[in-house]
C-alpha cells in the first residue's frame, strides 16, 4: 500500500513539474505575442509620424520650389510637435540617420528614385520610436542584474511635390488664354480678358489672375474687337473620352464634373448652341452646397463661404482666409459624394470648379488645345449688363463675398458666371516635374 502511495506522490510531483514547465512556455508565448502587438502598434505610430512629417515639410515647397531649408525645418518641427525628442533628431539633412536617431532628408529631382523626374522637390522622414517590452520589464524585475535591449522601431516616408500630368472631374468650360490678335484693335497684344495676365515665366502665354473677381462670359462671341470680352467656350469632355464630340451630357458634366482624363496639349472639342444647359448644370451643383457651411460655419447660413471651403497651408489660425494671388489654398474636407444613375460616383465641392484653360477659340474651328487647368470658386450668376458693377462691388471687400453669393437659379440666356480663380493644391494624379501651366500636388511615394 505504501509503495502505491509513493508512486502516486511521485507522479503528482512529475505532473507539477510538467505543469510548471507548460505554464512557463505558455506565459513566454503570451509575453512574446503581447510584445509583438506593442511593437506593431509602435510601428504604426512611427509610420504615421513619418508620413505627417514628410507632408509637413513638402508643404514648404508649395510656396517656394527651392526652399529646402524651410522644408527641413517644417518636417523637424512637425516631428517634435508629435512627441519625437528634438535631441534625437539629426540637426541637419542626412541620408542615413545617426544610430538611434530620427533624421530628415530633402532634395530636388529624382524623387521617385528611377530617373523619371528631374525637378520634383521631396522630403524624406525617418522617424524612430523607442519602446520597452512587457516581457523585458518583467524579466528585468525578476532578474535585476540583466538589462534587455530596447527595440528600435522606425518608419520611413517620402513626399514629392509636382504637377499632375492629367486632370479628371473637370468642368466642361474652356477659358481662352490667347491674346487679342487683330492689329486694328486698341487692345492688340493684350490678354483676351481682365481674368488673364501675361505669364512672366512663359513669354507669349497668359495665366489666370488669381485672387481677383472674374467674369466668365457665356454669351455669344462677336468677331473683331468685341471678341476681347468673350473668354468662354463650352467643351464636350465626356465620361470616358476627353475628345468626345457629343454635347448631350453638358448639363450632367457641369453638375458633377466629367470623369474622362484630360492632359495638357491635348485637343478637345468645343460645344455649340445654347449655353443654358451648362448654366443649369451649375445651378444643380450649387443647389447641393451646405456641407462646408455645416462643418466650418463662419458667416452666411446655407452658403459655402470662401473661408469655409478653403484653408491656407501653414497659416496662423487667426489670419483671415480671403482670395489672394499670394496663397496656395487647400480644400477643406467638406466635399460631397453622389452616385449617378449612369453608375459613376462623383466627389466634389459644389462651389469649386476645375476649369480647362485652352488656346484661343477661332471662328469656325471645332477644336481647341488644352494649355492648363485652374481652380475657380463660384460666386454665382449675374446678368451681363450688371456684371461689371457687381464685380466692382464685390472687390470693395473680399472678406464679405457672402451677400453676393447665389445659386444660378433661375438662369437667363444673358447670364455670366462670376467667381475667383484660386491657386489650389490639386489631387495627386500622376505628378511629375512642376509645370507653370499646371497646379501643384503633394504625394507620398513611400
Amino acid at each position: 500500500m505504501r509503495s502505491i502511495l509513493s508512486r502516486l506522490n511521485g507522479q503528482r510531483g512529475q505532473v507539477l513539474v510538467m505543469f510548471v514547465g507548460i505554464f512557463t512556455i505558455i506565459a513566454v508565448v503570451g509575453f512574446v505575442v503581447v510584445d509583438f502587438g506593442l511593437w506593431f502598434s509602435e510601428r504604426r505610430g512611427a509610420q504615421t509620424d513619418a508620413d505627417m512629417s514628410a507632408l509637413a515639410g513638402a508643404q514648404a515647397y508649395v510656396a517656394d520650389l527651392t526652399d529646402t531649408a524651410g522644408a527641413f525645418d517644417d518636417a523637424v518641427a512637425w516631428a517634435v510637435k508629435n512627441g519625437v525628442d528634438p535631441a534625437k533628431i539629426d540637426p541637419s539633412p542626412v541620408s542615413k540617420c545617426t544610430d538611434g536617431n530620427s533624421c530628415i532628408q530633402v532634395g530636388i529631382g529624382n524623387c521617385y528614385g528611377n530617373g523619371t523626374d528631374t525637378a520634383m522637390p521631396w522630403v524624406e522622414s525617418d522617424i524612430r520610436h523607442n519602446t520597452r517590452t512587457l516581457f523585458g520589464r518583467i524579466f528585468e524585475h525578476v532578474v535585476p542584474d540583466i538589462e534587455l535591449a530596447v527595440p528600435d522601431i522606425g518608419a520611413t516616408a517620402r513626399a514629392c511635390v509636382g504637377s499632375p500630368r492629367t486632370a479628371i472631374d473637370l468642368s466642361p468650360f474652356g477659358v481662352q488664354t490667347g491674346f487679342v490678335t487683330d492689329p486694328l484693335c486698341p487692345d492688340y497684344g493684350e490678354p483676351l480678358s481682365d481674368c488673364l495676365e501675361p505669364d512672366p515665366d512663359r513669354p507669349g502665354h497668359t495665366r489666370p489672375v488669381y485672387g481677383a473677381v472674374c467674369i466668365l462670359k457665356t454669351g455669344a462671341q462677336n468677331p473683331g474687337c468685341q471678341n476681347t470680352g468673350g473668354q468662354r467656350g463650352q467643351l464636350t469632355l465626356g465620361e470616358l473620352d476627353c475628345e468626345q464630340t457629343s454635347a448631350n451630357t453638358l448639363e450632367h458634366d457641369f453638375h458633377y464634373g466629367a470623369k474622362a482624363g484630360c492632359s495638357v496639349d491635348q485637343e478637345v472639342n468645343t460645344g455649340t448652341g445654347n449655353i443654358i444647359g451648362l448654366l443649369d448644370g451649375l445651378g444643380d451643383r450649387l443647389s447641393e452646397e451646405g456641407r462646408c457651411d455645416q462643418l466650418f460655419s463662419t458667416g452666411h447660413p446655407g452658403y459655402d463661404d470662401f473661408d469655409e471651403v478653403f484653408s491656407v497651408i501653414g497659416a496662423d489660425p487667426a489670419d483671415p482666409i480671403v482670395p489672394s494671388a499670394d496663397c496656395v489654398f487647400s480644400l477643406n474636407e467638406c466635399s460631397i459624394t453622389n452616385e449617378c444613375s449612369d453608375g459613376h460616383t462623383h466627389t466634389y465641392t459644389p462651389r469649386v470648379l476645375d476649369l480647362v484653360l485652352i488656346d484661343q477659340l477661332e471662328q469656325g474651328e471645332q477644336t481647341a488645345t488644352i494649355t492648363g487647368f485652374a481652380g475657380f470658386y463660384v460666386i454665382g450668376c449675374v446678368d451681363d449688363d450688371d456684371a461689371e458693377q457687381t464685380k466692382a462691388d464685390i472687390e470693395v471687400d473680399l472678406t464679405n463675398i457672402g451677400p453676393f453669393l447665389n445659386r444660378c437659379d433661375p438662369v437667363g440666356a444673358q447670364d455670366d458666371i462670376l467667381g475667383i480663380f484660386v491657386e489650389k493644391l490639386a489631387p495627386p494624379l500622376n505628378p511629375g516635374d512642376p509645370d507653370p501651366k499646371l497646379p501643384l500636388s503633394i504625394v507620398l511615394v513611400k
